[in-house]
C-alpha cells in the first residue's frame, strides 16, 4: 500500500484483541514492543485496552497509537 494511506481508526478503549482483529497489520507493531514489556503483549495482555496494557507495561500511550494507526496493511 501506498504512504498515503489515512491512519488507522484506534482508540484507547479498544482492546488488542479488537484492535488485532479489525487491522492484522497491527499485530507486527505489538510484537516490536514486546522486548520493551518484558513478554509478549499479545499472549499476555489480549484482552486489555490498548490505555490499560500500556500504563501496566510502562509504555507510551502516544507512542503505541502512533505507531499502530501508521501500520500499512501488507
Amino acid at each position: 500500500m501506498s504512504n498515503n494511506c489515512p491512519p488507522l481508526n484506534i482508540e484507547p478503549e479498544m482492546t488488542v484483541l479488537d484492535i488485532i482483529s479489525a487491522h492484522r497489520q497491527t499485530e507486527a507493531v505489538f510484537r516490536s514492543y514486546d522486548g520493551a514489556a518484558g513478554e509478549c503483549i499479545c499472549c499476555k495482555a489480549l484482552f486489555e485496552p490498548l490505555k490499560e496494557m500500556t500504563n501496566r507495561y510502562g509504555l507510551d500511550l502516544e507512542e503505541v497509537l502512533t505507531d499502530l494507526k501508521n501500520s500499512e496493511e501488507t
